[in-house]
C-alpha cells in the first residue's frame, strides 16, 4: 500500500499512454476543470468531479491502496489513465485544495471485490485449480500454421524462380495479397519478412540497386529458412504430441505469445536482478505496423545483455503506454526470460528503482567484452542463425576513439580496431560520438555488431559509451 505522496510528476509522466493525453490533461488542470477536490483520510485515495462539454461531470479518481495504481473514471475513454485522472493528479502535484471525505460506496465495494479476489488467488484451493492448457487447440493452430508455411514457401519459389528483375507492380500487388492472407494463419513473423521482400521490390523497380537486391536476397533466404525451420518444429510436436510451449524461439517467431507463468514453469526467470539500461531506441516498423519501444540492459551480475520490447501495434498506439529511456538502477524481483540467444527479450512485473552510483558504471565495464575478437567471435556464432535479429548487440572495452583519413570512426582495443557504421534506429550516433572522442579515455562503448557483405567485414553500430561515472547515449 501507497498513498498520495507517491503521486510526482515523474509518477504521473510514467503512467500517461501518450503525451497528448498529458497535454490535454495540464490543459484540464490549468483550466481548473475539477471543481470538487476530495482526498481519503488515510491519504490514499484522491477523486473529484471534471466538468467538461457534457451535462454531467465526469467522477474521476485515483486510487493507491493496492500494490499498483487504480485509475478510474466515468467517462468513455478507453485509454487508462484517462485524462481526467492525469488532470486529477497534476491538480494535486499543483497543491490545489482537497476536503478530506469519504471513500465514495462504489470505489468501496470495488475495493472489496479487489480484495476478494486478491485471498482467493493466494488460497491453496486456487493454486491447485490453475487451468490446463488446451492441447487439442494448440494442435489445432499448429496443423493451420502448418498449412500457412505452403504458401509462404510457394512466395520464395516464385520470387527466385522467377527472377528479382522479372518483378512488376502487378507482380507486388499479387504478392501483396498473398502476404495479407498469411495473416489467417498465425504466422505474423513469415507474414513480416515477406511484407519487406515486397516493399524492397518495388524500390528496387523504382530505382535499381545492387545493395537493394542483395537485401532481397538475404530476405528470401531468412524466409525460407523460417519455413523449413518452422516445419520442422511443427511436424516433430505433432508427431510426439508434445504440442505446448517449449524452451523454443520458434514458439514466438510463428505468433506465440508467452505468459510469465509459462516462462517461469520452463525455468526462465532469474530473482533480485541489478539491471542497468544501457541504450532506448522508438523503432516504427511497417511491415509489422507496429512501433516497438526497444532498451537494452546489461545484468551487472552475469553480464548478460538483455532488451525489452514494449511492442504498440499502429491500431492501438493510443492505448498503450510508451516506454522511455531508463536512468536508474533496477533489481527485479522477478525477471522472466524469453527463449532465444545472444540479447533475449526479457520482462518484469516489479522492480525498485535506486538511483545510480559511479560503482555501477565501473561494474558495466568490468563485464565488457575484453577485446574486439571476442565481441567478434560471440556475434559470429549469433548472426549464422538466419532467425537471428540482424545485429548483435554487445558492450566492448576500448582505449580510445579515432577517425580514419576517409572520416569513419574507429574504435581501438589494444592492437585491434574495428570501424565505426550508422544504425537506422540511432540516426546521428556516430556524429554524436565524433563530438566527445577526444574527451574519452577508456570505458566501454556499447552497440550493434553487423557483419557486412560487401566490405566482407563486421562493423559497430554505436548506440552509447560507458564511462566511469556515467552512460553517455548516442
Amino acid at each position: 500500500m501507497s498513498d498520495v505522496k507517491t503521486i510526482t510528476e515523474e509518477f504521473i509522466s510514467s503512467h500517461a499512454v501518450n503525451s497528448s493525453a498529458l497535454t490535454n490533461a495540464k490543459k484540464i488542470s490549468k483550466n481548473g476543470g475539477f471543481r470538487k477536490l476530495c482526498i481519503s483520510a488515510d491519504n490514499t485515495l484522491i477523486f473529484g468531479d471534471c466538468y467538461g462539454s457534457g451535462s454531467k461531470p465526469y467522477n474521476a479518481s485515483v486510487d493507491l491502496s493496492g500494490d499498483t495504481a487504480v485509475f478510474r473514471c466515468s467517462c468513455p475513454s478507453r485509454q487508462i489513465p484517462c485524462k481526467h485522472c492525469l488532470a486529477l493528479m497534476y491538480d494535486w502535484t499543483a497543491q490545489k485544495d482537497f476536503t478530506v471525505g469519504e471513500v465514495p460506496e462504489d470505489i468501496a465495494r470495488k475495493r472489496e471485490k479487489i480484495e476478494k479476489r486478491a485471498e482467493k488467488a493466494a488460497s491453496p484451493d486456487a493454486q491447485k485449480a490453475a487451468p490446463k492448457q488446451n492441447k487439442s487447440a494448440a494442435a489445432k493452430k499448429l496443423k493451420k500454421q502448418r498449412e500457412g508455411l505452403e504458401l509462404a514457401e510457394r512466395f520464395v519459389h516464385d520470387i527466385l524462380s522467377n527472377g528479382i528483375g522479372s518483378l512488376n507492380k502487378a507482380a507486388c500487388a499479387q504478392y501483396a495479397g498473398l502476404a495479407k492472407q498469411l495473416g489467417d494463419y498465425y504466422l505474423p513473423e513469415p507474414q513480416a519478412i515477406m511484407n519487406d521482400i515486397i516493399s524492397a521490390v518495388q524500390t528496387l523497380s523504382e530505382t535499381p540497386d545492387d545493395s537493394e537486391t542483395s537485401r532481397i536476397i538475404a530476405l528470401c533466404v531468412r524466409l525460407g529458412s523460417a519455413v523449413r525451420k518452422s516445419r520442422d518444429y511443427i511436424d516433430s510436436k505433432l508427431e510426439t504430441g508434445e504440442v505446448l510451449p517449449e524452451d523454443n524461439i520458434l514458439y514466438e517467431e510463428m505468433g506465440g505469445v508467452w505468459k510469465l507463468s509459462q516462462l517461469k514453469e520452463l525455468g526462465l526467470y532469474r530473482e533480485n536482478t541489478a539491471l542497468l539500461q544501457l541504450s532506448f531506441a522508438r523503432i516504427d516498423l511497417p511491415s509489422r505496423q507496429t512501433v516497438v519501444d526497444e532498451g537494452f540492459w546489461i545484468d551487472l551480475d552475469t553480464g548478460d545483455i538483455f532488451r525489452t520490447d514494449n511492442i504498440r501495434p499502429y491500431k492501438a498506439l493510443k492505448y498503450i503506454q510508451t516506454e522511455d529511456a531508463r536512468f536508474d538502477l533496477y533489481i527485479a524481483r522477478e525477471l522472466y526470460l524469453y527463449p532465444g540467444g545472444m540479447n533475449r527479450r526479457v520482462r518484469w512485473e516489479e522492480a525498485e528503482a535506486l538511483p545510480t552510483e559511479e560503482k555501477d558504471f565501473r561494474q558495466a565495464i568490468s563485464k565488457a567484452q575484453p577485446t574486439i575478437s571476442a565481441a567478434v567471435k560471440m556475434a559470429k556464432n549469433e548472426l549464422k542463425n538466419t532467425l537471428s535479429r540482424p545485429y548483435a548487440a554487445v558492450l566492448i572495452k576500448f582505449d580510445s576513439i579515432g577517425y580514419a583519413r576517409d572520416g569513419h570512426g574507429v574504435v581501438k582495443c589494444g592492437d585491434e580496431t574495428i570501424a565505426l557504421r550508422e544504425h537506422s534506429a540511432y540516426p546521428g550516433a556516430c556524429d554524436s560520438l565524433r563530438l566527445i572522442a577526444g574527451n574519452l579515455s577508456g570505458g566501454a562503448v556499447f552497440g550493434g555488431l553487423v557483419y557486412d557483405s560487401d566490405e566482407h567485414r563486421f562493423l559497430l553500430c554505436p548506440f552509447s559509451v560507458v564511462t566511469e561515472n556515467s552512460i553517455i547515449r548516442l
